[in-house]
């Protein structure tokens, strides 16, 4: 008789939240009285009186959990069948006799048809239930068409550190290969107005609505995951308020909200996951910094929207523009000049480790000279730059943390639109020269030359000074 094998399991430690974690939570929850307006020191209040009372309604415990099954398809009667195809199999190879083997490659067919069908009417069943449920609908689809690309090979803390030194060395390489001499060519500096000098501190609705609108996410430094978080707001609400407004009036970001934890991400899934270069470094932010984040990231774009700061062609992280708009601008360049006889040159710029190796004193004087940052804002956006730091975790397993000197952390909130902040300067030196530039969402910088050799020539030699 065949016995199934027992269930896998495995152990975790995790807190363990139910249906009334929530309301535990926000009955215990008593705002901590402080008359102390310093961001740091709120944060650290409300920090530790929310594990305080995390330890009391739901501590840290390890159970055995069941493994989640790849193949919920395959039951016990194919394992039965699978059972009596090695036994066939055995005895077809003790034998050799041929009609043991005919009768092992009609159980073989059989168990292949049966597996088949299971898995198409597993999967057509998923697919007739969640038609009112458009992300079931669609993470069920890409599982079938595009497999979960593997992770990176971390078995212990020697692997998460191996994988920190390669992410810090490959960016100050990077930054080493720059000629000390272009950092010193004389730039334009525009006189720019003031448009932002100070933010905003936000009502209550306001920011419950910007939580409410915001999307769960998993990290390691988080005090309250992130689903409790938006389930108790409304008692711990005034509490962050108090945090987010200190923050915005004093022009200080508290030291938590800018330590970020390194998970690495495959780029492709053709890639060699046992190379360290195959995969790039993803943060994961306190769920609360990224509230924060997204409080000034709305106030600074309506200032850029207003004062129309954003390069004409720019189509990344704008309202109503994208990659299409960007490809669309690019086809229609090439088709126009291409009708009147003209010569096209077509460069893709594909920045390496872009996002990593933007220079702090250099983005604080974009922000400055080029935006129109001033006052409380600026010291903001300096202080959230200035004294950040970076660790890196797999599973179990966890790194040193090391300063982040440079770099906006990718997996931000601001990190790509101070990125293209950053490239201010570069889209106005390629327009002096007659050169159209669309950045597109995705950071590549495709620029559209329209002109004669002579003059596609000199561009090459301002790439090369822009290095």
């Amino acid at each position: 008789m065949f016995l199934a094998p027992p269930p896998a399991r495995r152990m975790v430690s995790s807190r363990f939240l139910n249906e009334s974690t929530a309301s535990n939570f926000s009955a215990a929850f008593d705002p901590p009285c402080s008359s102390d307006n310093d961001p740091d020191s709120l944060t650290s209040q409300f920090n530790e009186h929310c594990l305080s009372i995390l330890d009391n309604i739901c501590p840290v415990r390890t159970r055995s959990v069941p493994a989640v099954n790849p193949t919920p398809w395959f039951t016990d009667s194919f394992r039965s069948l699978k059972s009596q195809c090695r036994k066939i199999e055995r005895l077809w190879k003790k034998t050799h006799l041929h009609v043991h083997l005919l009768h092992l490659k009609d159980l073989l067919t059989c168990f292949n048809s049966a597996v088949r069908d299971a898995r198409v009417s597993y999967f057509s069943n998923l697919v007739s239930q969640s038609k009112g449920n458009p992300k079931v609908l669609f993470n069920t689809i890409s599982s079938i068409v595009s497999p979960a690309s593997p992770t990176a090979s971390i078995h212990s803390v020697a692997d998460c550190e191996n994988f920190l030194s390669f992410f810090v060395d490959k960016v100050n390489k990077v930054r080493s290969s720059i000629s000390p001499s272009a950092l010193s060519l004389p730039l334009p500096t525009p006189t720019r107005p003031i448009i932002l000098d100070s933010f905003a501190p936000v009502s209550l609705p306001e920011l419950t609505k910007l939580v409410n609108s915001m999307k769960t996410s998993a990290c390691p430094l988080h005090i309250l995951p992130s689903s409790l978080f938006k389930s108790a707001f409304q008692s711990i609400g005034p509490s962050v308020l108090s945090i987010i407004n200190a923050s915005l009036v004093s022009g200080q970001v508290p030291a938590y909200f800018k330590n970020a934890v390194i998970h690495p991400l495959l780029k492709k899934p053709s890639l060699d996951p046992s190379l360290h270069s195959s995969f790039r470094p993803i943060s994961k932010l306190p769920f609360i910094s990224k509230i924060l984040e997204k409080v000034v990231a709305k106030q600074l774009t309506a200032a850029l929207d207003e004062h129309n700061i954003y390069d004409s062609f720019q189509s990344g992280f704008r309202r109503a523009h994208s990659t299409e708009t960007a490809l669309l601008r690019v086809s229609n360049d090439l088709l126009t000049h291409s009708d009147a006889g003209d010569c096209s040159v077509l460069v893709l710029l594909d920045l390496t480790a872009a996002f990593d190796t933007v220079d702090h004193h250099l983005l604080l004087e974009r922000l400055r000279d080029w935006v129109g940052l001033s006052g409380t804002a600026l010291e903001w956006f300096s202080s959230y730059l200035s004294e950040r730091s970076f660790s890196e975790a797999v599973s179990k397993f966890k790194s040193s943390t090391t300063s982040l000197t440079h770099g906006v952390p990718q997996g931000s909130v601001k990190g790509p639109l101070l990125f293209l902040l950053y490239l201010l300067l570069l889209q106005h030196i390629l327009s002096e020269w007659g050169v159209c530039v669309c950045v597109c969402v995705c950071v590549c910088v495709c620029v559209c030359v329209c002109v004669c050799v002579c003059v596609c020539v000199r561009v090459c030699s301002v790439f090369s000074n822009l290095q």
